[in-house]
């Protein structure tokens, strides 16, 4: 296989000269942080002076709201100033992305908050207060990874604005997927929301095979709908993972390739394999050599 050159972020220095990386890492949907355990095992091996924290959040609140729970827990890691990653597996992606808004924006985000019920985010607002992001000093990111991540929204929605609402609807027949986050990767609100910021962190989306769990769950999802008399048609798998994980090619514009100077690589685990699922990306050693080159590079 030959790997992808990440020269665009700049030139290798060698490990473990000069400070060290800490490394945040978010887990997806439906998991917990010791999911993220295989992750962090890689990446102890490939950065061996790397600090890698593998963070706790409730998969079933907003992303808006785990994404500022990781941004408090680095404002609040008073150690030595030393290279930051935030690296997401799938919904985990998008929790860093928002973590990242709020940790290289603080004063902007606090300004936002009484608005956020344009954003269907009115639930949120006391909650998010009490973290007083305003008074905090912006803090540098290094470095972000997005892992298989739904980066325009989860194959649930079908990529295409005209099937938003059906398969949110859809979706939320099932009880056990009525939670606020399943409203974050089936309509476009946190989308919207990311595109009142603008970063300059370097950012590497990686996407597994062509294969993933979301596209064994939209035959279900096509067969219940059929039942009601609907005619629902969703893309092929291959649009999921290379479209909605590629920033570059979001349905909206977003905060790091669009709204913001970020320089940015997407690319595949492996460009002509089934073996690298959507839930087994992160546990991938090529995966981590990846992100081990690009922290050497941020």
């Amino acid at each position: 296989m030959k790997k992808v050159d990440l020269k665009v972020f700049g030139k290798a220095r060698s490990y473990p000269s000069g400070p060290n990386p800490v490394i945040y890492l978010s887990h997806g949907f439906l998991s917990n942080s010791n999911n993220m355990a295989p992750c962090a095992a890689l990446l102890q091996q490939v950065l061996p002076g790397a600090t890698v924290h593998r963070f706790s959040y409730d998969w079933k609140q907003t992303v808006l709201r785990s994404g500022a729970e990781l941004a408090n827990l680095v404002f609040n890691d008073q150690g030595e100033q030393r290279p930051i990653y935030l690296v997401g597996h799938s919904m985990g992606g998008l929790v860093s992305r928002v973590a990242n808004a709020i940790l290289s924006n603080p004063a902007d985000f606090s300004a936002l908050i009484p608005f956020l019920s344009s954003f269907d985010y009115q639930d949120d607002v006391n909650w998010l207060k009490a973290f007083t992001f305003g008074m905090k000093a912006s803090r540098r990111i290094n470095g972000l990874v997005t892992l298989a991540t739904p980066n325009s929204g989860a194959i649930m929605q079908g990529q295409v604005s005209s099937y938003m609402t059906l398969v949110h609807w859809a979706v939320n027949q099932v009880t056990s997927l009525q939670h606020p986050s399943v409203q974050d990767l089936t309509t476009d609100r946190l989308f919207r929301l990311l595109q009142s910021f603008g970063t300059s962190t370097p950012t590497l989306s990686i996407s597994g095979s062509r294969m993933n769990r979301f596209s064994v769950g939209s035959g279900h999802i096509l067969r219940a709908t059929g039942k009601l008399g609907l005619n629902l048609t969703l893309p092929h798998d291959s649009l999921v993972e290379d479209v909605s994980v590629d920033l570059t090619k979001s349905i909206l514009p977003n905060e790091l390739t669009f709204h913001g100077d970020a320089p940015y690589v997407h690319l595949r685990a492996y460009e002509n394999c089934t073996d690298v699922t959507h839930t087994s990306i992160h546990q991938n050693r090529v995966v981590a050599d990846y992100i081990a080159d690009f922290v050497t590079r941020t």
